[in-house]
């Protein structure tokens, strides 16, 4: 697979998206995950420079107005956003970068980000999300309620992706991700250029 590929997953929250995102970095050395800045308190088992950069909101504001994003947006009453130095540094490497992001961000990264594929995980019901999100264990009464009605909006805008996944079961989804990477290292525009030289 070209190193100029980018692979973007965006999904509802708790739908399982970390998970299957790990998996497939686990699995090939070749992916490295882009690590976002956010304003949104660091959780227990979270570090620094490998679960998100924390930044004050008015440091991501100050961010925003020096360019320095890629994409970023406002969720759950944080900011979250992704560097174009995070990017830089994964390409410089010779790797290819998984972008995690929200649909406000997808949408921002498709007009920056040539020879993307983009990936949209879905939970099999909203019912099953609701029992994932109060199993978690991490967000309040409230807090799932605002994610959940967020996770219906964010599904409306399912036709801005190349693929969608449904995760019933997390081994499953996680086989049907490597699938589709596998079916984009034989895509016909991924050879094209050295097609046309012979």
């Amino acid at each position: 697979m070209p190193n100029n590929i980018s692979i973007v997953v965006s999904a509802p929250s708790g739908t399982g998206k970390t998970s299957i995102i790990t998996k497939a970095i686990e699995e090939n050395d070749r992916f490295v995950f882009v690590v976002s800045t956010t304003t949104r308190p660091q959780r227990n088992g979270e570090s620094e420079g490998e679960s998100y950069y924390y930044v004050s909101q008015d440091d991501f504001k100050q961010m925003i107005v020096r360019g320095e994003f890629l994409e970023w947006a406002v969720v759950h009453q944080n900011y979250y956003g992704t560097s174009k130095k995070e990017v830089d540094r994964i390409k410089g490497l010779g790797k290819i970068p998984i972008f995690d992001v929200d649909v406000q961000g997808a949408k921002q990264l498709k007009g920056k980000i040539k020879n993307a594929v983009f990936i949209f995980i879905v939970p099999p019901s909203i019912d099953e999300l609701r029992t994932r999100l109060v199993n978690r264990g991490t967000d309040s009464e409230h807090q799932v309620s605002i994610r959940l009605n967020n996770a219906v909006n964010e599904m409306r805008d399912y036709r801005i992706y190349d693929y969608i996944i449904v995760n019933h079961d997390l081994t499953e989804a996680a086989e049907d991700f490597k699938a589709i990477i596998r079916a984009e290292r034989c895509n016909v525009k991924r050879f094209a250029p050295d097609m046309i030289r012979l």
